[in-house]
């Protein structure tokens, strides 16, 4: 006795063929993800791949072990030379270097911004 689909009033057939080939196609794409992942790790093991760290404006990327001042050193440079208070500080990325830059209020009424180099000297004002 022979089945029929209610949708294509043919054998059902095409369905058991249809359903080999989704199963097919989940068997081999779950297959290349761990083939991949596989890669992965291994170029991680053999050393490959570096750490990637973001540029962030923390003060744990550019430590003072590297030869540079951190970002609380920079502020509390900055806050012996103004007398002001430190509103805020991030530390930028460029390509001339690692800079700090830190916003101060000064006097109770003046926001100034100073810029501290990697070195420890302050670079400029405004």
């Amino acid at each position: 006795m022979k089945m029929f689909c209610n949708l294509c009033k043919r054998d059902t057939a095409h369905n058991k063929r249809g359903n080999k080939r989704r199963f097919k196609a989940v068997v081999l794409s779950a297959l290349l993800i761990l083939v991949q992942g596989l890669f992965v790790s291994a170029s991680y093991a053999r050393g490959d791949l570096k750490d990637i760290t973001p540029k962030s404006n923390s003060s744990n990327f550019f430590s003072p072990a590297a030869g540079g001042v951190s970002l609380q050193k920079a502020t509390a440079i900055v806050r012996k030379s103004t007398g002001g208070r430190v509103l805020s500080a991030t530390t930028n990325h460029r390509s001339s270097g690692i800079e700090h830059r830190v916003r101060v209020l000064v006097d109770g009424e003046r926001v100034i911004t100073v810029t501290v180099g990697a070195n420890g000297r302050i670079k400029g004002r405004r």
